[in-house]
């Protein structure tokens, strides 16, 4: 039972909470682009979920799991929930655009590099 408590303290949370918000907006958000755009079917979304969200879920909580077994690895969990969160948000801003949103330059959507 020890192993369990460890493992949500180190996946659970803030971290959880935020990824599956995010995950959520992104699916209803790329659902109102595929109604859109006239392109949405049910298999889409399934294949979405499998191809798109399952291997977020399972390298946050694989990793998870890695540093349950070696704690030295702690530090992995908080990385690979910043890049998830990353893409998320990134996919999240392109859903938005594609729905027509305007977004300032500054969050993805202009060169800012120039």
């Amino acid at each position: 039972m020890d192993y369990i408590q460890q493992f949500v303290a180190l996946v659970d949370g803030v971290k959880l909470t935020l990824l599956i918000a995010l995950i959520l907006c992104n699916f209803i958000t790329g659902i109102a682009v595929s109604i859109k755009t006239k392109t949405f079917n049910l298999k889409g979304m399934g294949d979405f979920l499998v191809t798109r969200i399952m291997p977020y879920i399972v390298g946050y909580f694989g990793v998870g799991l890695l540093a349950l077994i070696e704690s030295s690895w702690a530090w992995a969990v908080t990385a690979v929930w910043a890049v998830i969160l990353a893409t998320l948000v990134g996919a999240l801003l392109q859903n938005l655009r594609e729905l027509g949103i305007s977004l300032p330059g500054s969050l993805g959507g202009g060169n800012n590099f120039d």
